[in-house]
């Protein structure tokens, strides 16, 4: 009765959507190796209110009566949710409202999604394709009355391409529709990781029933959730081009001239007529063609090889950090010999780098050498850029620059989730950050320990999913589609322990030394052969926050891939997506707390919170767990660096972002609204970094880049809270590459009860700043609550813009007074509805000036706003 009680409202909702315009979309014909996106002009209904079949509704004249305006790429969920059906599930305990799929059924989120369009006439020998990049989960595809796909699409992760040539009626209204059917396994949504787990007998992620920092995804991301297109080719085409730079020796990223780098290439040909096809494949690179005659059989797939290129002085690709990231690009085409056209044609960007690795014999961690340089990581967990698939290449390329502007130079993406969409991989490949690509697995769901939450036992859930042949094809298809990235580093099977006995051996054994043979495979993230296990079974975390002195002095694993901590937004954020009342009642050291600080995951922060003073309201909450995040983090990348090499060769943080509204570990929140755990990471971080160990007392200077800087001064000096110098010490220092040590140590000053300050500075001789790392400490064990007794503090602060189109680049000076002036935050607003402008870059934040300093801090951001509309407005602790 529950189920039908849904569907008729859903159906009474629905009739009562206005009648669209189902004008078809026009698609201009395509040239040869190019494509048109068909992401415009879609509709949508619940497969209930069909009653025919794809063949009869494509047959005839598409009406639009009755049907939804649809979000292709998108889901049925982001659909519902764009024609109001439902309330934004990111809001207080919204996602209660939305029908969970394992209640109402699985023909409760099987739709329809039908396209109207039309299509400037083939030429003579031409084909048209319809490529579908993913559909979750199985489908069903009709065009103009006839089934496209003789075989039901099944699985997530795979690319689709069918040839439409036959079905297409010239310049008239062409109808496709395609039927699009939710996993088989949808999973009970329980409280487990992954719910039941019955959701990994399927081909997808496995996320989408709840984990311990998400709620479930309503309709498991049933949907057209990537990109469309339609493309032109002739009879041979050009697919699946692969590119290997090979950097032999060992390489300094500011040498004017380097030795030659090597170029091998290959690509795959297909024959899709029923003649012989002859012809050249040519790759053509840096003004030269490598060319190579090709006959196909009627049908036939052929790989072919090109000659080895040797690239002269070539521009190399290094990690964020490191070097620079120049990016080529080589062409690949069919020429046919006949006619002398091309058939068809695809280019690759690429970056001229190698990546080589082993194992540290000291510690047994994993090292990577980039161009034969030892790189330390520092890196993040990332989880999806939208829990609903709302992805955009704007969106990833604004997370990929967070990580970047937090001095981070290697991004996991986490198994339990998706392999990214290739413009993720494209920002990877612009700003600098390795990808460590987990497969699509997770010890919780795939049989790692016994877990009462699911439904199988744990032997049964090894053998997941239930069709290991799709899981292959699947991983074959999208190994080819981002191996070409130079930000790819590494393929892992899954998420702390392995994938099936035979998947696994296939991918180790087979599938990678024969798709991908120069790129490392571990079977899981925990695997020895990775990292040197510490902990216990799965060997990662912990999650929660620590004391700062404990990172300088527990000893993880080697390479630890996920250790985290605390982490939530500022004040605005929580006002987007809490209740008001929610917010009056911040979690309280009791029993009964809020259900909507639970339901978004709240990881809490233990007492450090009332260290700084009584938590009053939800500005008080934001304004101290801001204050934690910055420590927590600077000093979790601090304490792990004052061991690089001895104890680690890596650590990956758990986690630097979330794909909703969650409380949890976290950078920037799902607003792209950053936060003080950014700026802490991004200090402790630094490449070229004075810091304080909180254990030994000692200040260090950290070199993480692979080139020795001489001639630096390292100056340290003491504060009280009035802004009195109590104490300063500075010396001169040669800064090794790839090195940590000790330059000298730093008393604790008598003549202070509670908080007083230390200034770190690194100077390039004794004439420029090249950095500064301020740290309020405190003679009073775990209580910062005199940081209450800094005198006001009103810095001169001036801003300027520039313009250039809708991008608007900002620069605020701030000039200190007589005054400590601490953690002053920089944010923007649109001055006309006081709304926040997002996402905003900072070249820093939650700045804290010592008497008399000076910083500037530069920024960007996109707006149509004109500059008298845009607000700069800063909060400081005591301002």
């Amino acid at each position: 009765m529950k189920t039908r009680k849904y569907v008729c409202w859903l159906l009474a909702l629905l009739y009562c959507l206005p009648a669209f315009s189902q004008t078809p979309i026009a698609v201009q014909r395509p040239d040869a190796g190019s494509k048109i996106c068909l992401h415009e002009g879609w509709y949508a209904r619940n497969v209930r209110e069909i009653g025919e079949d794809g063949n009869r509704l494509t047959a005839k004249p598409f009406e639009s009566t009755g049907w939804m305006k649809a979000k292709v790429p998108g889901t049925v969920l982001t659909t519902l949710l764009e024609n109001k059906i439902y309330p934004a599930p990111e809001f207080g305990l919204n996602n209660q409202l939305i029908p969970d799929i394992y209640q109402v059924g699985r023909d409760f989120y099987t739709y329809w999604f039908v396209c109207p369009f039309t299509m400037d006439t083939l030429q003579p020998g031409q084909h048209a394709w319809l490529n579908f990049r993913g559909i979750n989960y199985k489908a069903e595809i009709y065009l103009n009355g006839k089934r496209v796909n003789a075989t039901t699409h099944e699985g997530m992760f795979l690319r689709k391409s069918y040839d439409i040539t036959p079905y297409l009626k010239g310049t008239e209204s062409n109808v496709l529709a395609v039927l699009v059917f939710p996993p088989d396994h949808v999973g009970n949504p329980n409280g487990g990781q992954g719910g039941d787990g019955q959701i990994a007998r399927n081909c997808t992620m496995q996320y989408t029933p709840g984990w311990d920092w998400i709620q479930p995804v309503r309709d498991r991301n049933t949907g057209i959730w990537d990109e469309v297109s339609i493309a032109v080719t002739k009879d041979v085409r050009v697919q699946h081009p692969y590119v290997v730079t090979k950097v032999p020796g060992v390489r300094v990223p500011s040498a004017s001239k380097q030795e030659p780098a090597y170029l091998e290439t290959s690509v795959e040909l297909e024959n899709v007529s029923d003649q012989v096809q002859k012809g050249t494949a040519v790759a053509a690179y840096n003004g030269k063609e490598l060319r190579v005659p090709v006959s196909l059989e009627p049908g036939e797939k052929k790989l072919v090889s090109f000659p080895k290129e040797t690239i002269r002085n070539p521009k190399l690709w290094w990690p964020n950090g490191i070097g620079q990231q120049p990016l080529e690009k080589i062409h690949f085409s069919f020429i046919e010999q006949a006619s002398q056209q091309v058939s068809d044609q695809q280019s690759v960007r690429f970056g001229i780098r190698e990546i080589q690795t082993r194992k540290n014999e000291q510690n047994g961690g994993r090292e990577f050498y980039v161009n034969g340089q030892r790189i330390y990581i520092t890196g993040g967990n990332y989880i999806d850029s939208d829990w609903l698939l709302r992805l955009s290449p704007e969106r990833y390329d604004h997370e990929v620059r967070f990580h970047a502007e937090m001095n981070l130079r290697m991004i996991r993406v986490w198994g339990g989730a998706l392999l990214e969409r290739p413009e993720f991989y494209q920002a990877c490949d612009k700003y600098g950050i390795l990808v460590f690509q987990d497969l699509w697995g997770s010890g919780d769901c795939n049989g790692a320990w016994e877990d009462l939450t699911k439904l199988d036992s744990r032997e049964r859930r090894w053998e997941y999913p239930d069709n290991h042949a799709l899981f292959l094809q699947m991983a074959e298809d999208q190994i080819k589609m981002i191996r070409n990235h130079p930000s790819l580093c590494l393929w892992c099977g899954a998420n702390e322990w392995p994938l099936a006995k035979d998947i696994d051996e296939t991918l180790k054994n087979d599938m990678l030394p024969r798709l991908d043979p120069n790129r490392y495979f571990t079977s899981c993230s925990t695997d020895s052969v990775f990292t040197r296990n510490y902990l216990g079974d799965n060997g990662d975390g912990p999650y929660g926050i620590q004391e700062p002195e404990w990172f300088f002095t527990f000893h993880s694993h080697p390479f630890n891939p996920e250790a985290g901590s605390v982490g939530s937004p500022e004040v605005e954020s929580f006002r987007a997506f809490m209740p008001e009342d929610a917010l009056k009642a911040f979690p309280r050291k009791s029993r009964t707390r809020n259900p909507n600080w639970i339901y978004h995951k709240d990881l809490g922060y233990g007492d450090h919170l009332e260290r700084y003073g009584e938590l009053q309201t939800i500005e008080d909450y934001c304004r101290y767990s801001q204050l934690v995040n910055y420590d927590q983090y600077r000093s979790f990348m601090e304490g792990w660096a004052s061991h690089m090499w001895d104890w680690y060769t890596g650590i990956l943080i758990w986690k630097t972002q979330n794909p909703w509204t969650a409380l949890r570990g976290q950078m920037y929140d799902w607003y792209l609204d950053v936060n003080a755990s950014l700026y802490g990471t991004k200090k402790g971080c630094e490449p070229l970094h004075p810091f304080y160990n909180l254990v030994t007392k000692q200040v260090q200077l950290l070199n993480t880049t692979v080139e020795a800087v001489s001639n630096l001064t390292v100056k340290a000096e003491i504060f009280n809270r009035e802004g009195k110098r109590l104490w300063e010490q500075s010396a001169q220092a040669n800064a090794e590459a790839s090195q940590v040590k000790d330059i000298f140590a730093v008393p604790v000053p008598s003549e202070v009860s509670g908080v007083y300050f230390l200034k770190l500075s690194l100077w390039n001789g004794l004439e420029t700043e090249l950095t500064r790392n301020i740290y309020w400490l405190t003679t009073t064990p775990k209580d910062y609550r005199t940081l209450h007794e800094l005198p006001k503090s009103s810095p001169d602060i001036k801003t300027t813009f520039t313009k250039d189109g809708n991008m608007y680049t900002g620069k605020t000076v701030f000039t200190g007074d007589a005054h400590i002036s601490f953690f002053n935050r920089i944010k923007v607003f649109d001055k006309q509805t006081g709304k926040r402008i997002l996402p905003v870059h900072y070249s820093d934040n939650y700045i804290t000036l010592m008497p008399g300093d000076q910083q500037t801090v530069t920024f960007s951001f996109q707006s149509e706003l004109p500059e008298s509309k845009i607000e700069v407005v800063v909060e400081g602790f005591n301002k």
